[in-house]
C-alpha cells in the first residue's frame, strides 16, 4: 500500500537528521552555537491552582490568567546556557455563591456574588536553558519579586458588607518549561510555575464571628500556574 504524500513527508521528517530537520523548518536557534545568545519572548495563558491556605476560601481552588515571559540566555555552562528571566502576569481565582434576598413583592430571589482572590506578579531571576536532541529546549529557573494581591469575599447580597483585603508581598518563583520550536523560530512553550508569597496579611475565616474577632487566617500564600504559550526565539 502506497503512503500518501503527507504521511511520506512526516515520516521523512521524523527520520531526518535533527540538524537538517531544524534547518528545513527554519529553526536556526536549535543549531545555534552555545556561545551565541538566545532571546525568548512568550505570551501565555495560565490555569492556576491555589495550593496554600487561600484555597480554603475557594471552591474549587482553581483559576485562570495570563502572563508575559522574557528570557535571555547568553553564558555557556557545559551543555547549558545561563541567563536571566523576567515574568509578569495576573492570575485570579473566582468562586461564585448565591445569596437569598427578599423582593419588593415579598418573594425570594437569589443574587450571585463572587469570592475573588487575585495576584499580579513581577519577578526577575537566573534561568537555564538546555537543548534536547536539537528539537526542544528545557528551561528552568528561580526568581524573586513582588506580588500584588487582593481578596474580596461577600458576607451577604449587599456589596457594602464584603470582606476585603489588599497586600503587597515579596515572593519567590520556581519554573520549569519545554520550548518547542515549530517553524521559523516560533512555536509553543508548556510550563509550570510555583509561587510562594511571604505575607502576614490575615482575615477572619469565620464570617459568623463577632465584629471584634481577631484575623486568624493568611490568605495570600502559595499557588501554581500551568501555562501554554506562544513563543518566539531570536
Amino acid at each position: 500500500m502506497l503512503l500518501s504524500p503527507q504521511l511520506a513527508l512526516l515520516a521523512a521528517l521524523q527520520l531526518a537528521n535533527p540538524d537538517e530537520a531544524a534547518a528545513r523548518r527554519g529553526n536556526t536557534v536549535l543549531t545555534r552555537a552555545p556561545e551565541k545568545p538566545i532571546i525568548g519572548v512568550a505570551a501565555a495563558v495560565r490555569m492556576g491552582v491555589d495550593v496554600g491556605s487561600g484555597g480554603a476560601f475557594l471552591s474549587p481552588p482553581l483559576g485562570f490568567g495570563f502572563g508575559l515571559d522574557l528570557r535571555y540566555h547568553a553564558v555557556p555552562i557545559g551543555p547549558l546556557r545561563f541567563g536571566l528571566e523576567f515574568q509578569g502576569g495576573h492570575t485570579r481565582f473566582p468562586t461564585i455563591r448565591s445569596y437569598e434576598v427578599t423582593t419588593d413583592a415579598g418573594g425570594i430571589d437569589r443574587v450571585p456574588r463572587t469570592t475573588l482572590l487575585a495576584h499580579t506578579d513581577l519577578t526577575l531571576g537566573p534561568s537555564f536553558q538546555a537543548p534536547l536532541a536539537r528539537r526542544l529546549f528545557l528551561e528552568f529557573g528561580v526568581a524573586g519579586g513582588l506580588i500584588v494581591s487582593s481578596f474580596t469575599r461577600p458576607r451577604s447580597a449587599d456589596p457594602n458588607e464584603d470582606q476585603q483585603l489588599v497586600g503587597y508581598s515579596p515572593a519567590v518563583r520556581g519554573d520549569l518549561g519545554l520550548g518547542i520550536p515549530i517553524v521559523r523560530n516560533q512555536g509553543l512553550r508548556i510550563g509550570v510555575n510555583f509561587q510562594k508569597l511571604f505575607s502576614s496579611e490575615q482575615v477572619v475565616s469565620d464570617l459568623d464571628a463577632p465584629p471584634d474577632a481577631e484575623p486568624d487566617s493568611i490568605v495570600f500564600d502559595m499557588y501554581l500556574d500551568v501555562s501554554l504559550a506562544y513563543q518566539a526565539w531570536f
